[in-house]
């Protein structure tokens, strides 16, 4: 992990936090929370 800082003492200073990203970890994710906001949007549809 590289931690980063830029900026000085006349301006804004950002911190920057990189890391390798889990591309699979974070694709599956939205794909469940998207999955589950599916089902609920046709759960409620299916009821009326």
């Amino acid at each position: 992990m590289d931690v980063n800082i830029i900026g000085g003492a006349d301006g804004p200073t950002a911190v920057y936090i990189g890391s390798s990203i889990n591309w699979p970890l974070i694709i599956g994710t939205i794909i469940v929370i998207a999955a589950g906001i599916l089902a609920f949007l046709f759960l409620k549809k299916r009821k009326k």
